[in-house]
């Protein structure tokens, strides 16, 4: 690792990309080593088992190991459970995170995380988008519903923290989510741009509570939704006001911020491409999050470096941002070189799903 990255490779690591393919191509390699991109993002098109799987972190890892910023990449995935999961059998199935909220149960919030985190860490996945702190207080919501652990904002609370513990004691890098809370929308954000229209005492008690009770957590993704209450301009993801005052200065968020999908409509229908460099890292943004298009994370990567050199986006941003990275860079677990051995404890996480699907209400 480099002691002084240079502002191109500094700029890399602040991006987060979806790739092609389930080998290591030379399109991914060029992100890696000539983009520095600090992390990929694995959806079910980069899977056909366990092993494949292993290998190809494996070698995506080694290819960012000899690169020019010798740093280890975030392998990140979705994996929720429920219908948020991107990995089939053999990995579990486990059941969404409601089943927690019924059980109200943080011994098995713990159980789950430390489960969850081992199966993931066996192939060498070290960040997973979870958990989701946000409050299913909307019946309406097409978007979270039973990917929230309640409807009531003390037990996301408590029950985020025990799958924190979890993910934390295993190894795993948790990212909560959706910042500052998508549990009272109307709207999915992949297809456009929600509001929550609460008053800021609501905010406060019930969007905020989770956030505020997890705040020592790894990372958080931000929510591609406006809030007037606090911003009438900007969703929070682009909010200074959001990002800075209220995450970082009051509730005192030390780690990393990650945007939602870029590619979501509820930013692409409302701002251009090129000003996402600047609204991202002006509101707070430590890394951009581009799930699909190589061609957008390449353009991002080059415009954001553009702009750093002239002086339009601070370059004392971009170190901060890059300092946070490196930070929690640190506490990567390195690839297993071993084949992945889901199936040695196969049954005992499927008891443990099991389990939680147990106790979800009969339909």
């Amino acid at each position: 690792m480099k002691s002084k990255l240079a502002i191109r490779e500094q700029t890399g690591q602040m991006l987060i990309a979806g790739f092609e393919g389930t080998r290591l191509t030379p399109e991914t390699e060029d992100l890696i080593r000539n983009h520095h991109i600090g992390g990929l993002i694995l959806f079910g098109r980069n899977y056909e088992n366990p092993e494949q799987l292993r290998r190809l972190i494996a070698d995506l890892q080694k290819t960012a190991l000899s690169s020019s910023t010798g740093l280890p990449l975030f392998i990140s995935v979705d994996q929720e459970g429920g219908r948020v999961a991107r990995l089939p059998a053999p990995f579990t199935d486990y059941p969404p995170a409601s089943c927690l909220g019924h059980a109200r149960s943080e011994s098995l919030a713990f159980r789950f995380g430390q489960a969850l985190a081992t199966e993931l860490l066996e192939v060498g996945i070290n960040m997973d988008y979870a958990p989701v702190l946000d409050v299913n207080t909307n019946p309406e919501n097409p978007i979270i519903g039973d990917r929230a652990f309640s409807t009531h904002p003390e037990w996301v609370s408590r029950l985020g923290a025990a799958f924190i513990r979890g993910f934390q004691e295993t190894g795993m890098l948790a990212v909560g989510k959706h910042f500052p809370g998508h549990g009272d929308t109307r709207l999915d954000s992949h297809l456009d741009l929600p509001t929550v229209d609460r008053a800021l005492d609501m905010l406060e008690k019930v969007e905020l509570m989770p956030f505020r009770d997890n705040i020592h957590m790894p990372a958080v993704m931000t929510a591609h939704v406006m809030y007037p209450a606090w911003d009438p301009q900007f969703p929070a993801t682009f909010s200074k006001i959001i990002l800075q005052k209220v995450l970082r200065q009051r509730l005192g968020f030390k780690g990393v911020i990650i945007s939602d999908d870029l590619e979501m409509k509820a930013v692409e229908k409302h701002w251009p491409v090129e000003a996402i460099p600047s609204l991202g890292v002006n509101a707070g943004v430590d890394i951009f999050l581009i799930c699909h298009s190589q061609e957008k994370i390449r353009s991002l990567h080059n415009r954001l470096t553009k702009e750093v050199e002239q002086g339009t986006i601070p370059h004392q941003s971009i170190e901060h941002s890059v300092t946070r990275i490196m930070k929690l860079k640190e506490t990567i677990k390195p690839t297993p070189e071993k084949n992945s051995n889901l199936s040695s404890w196969g049954d005992a996480h499927q008891k443990l799903a099991d389990e939680m699907r147990s106790q979800l209400p009969i339909a």
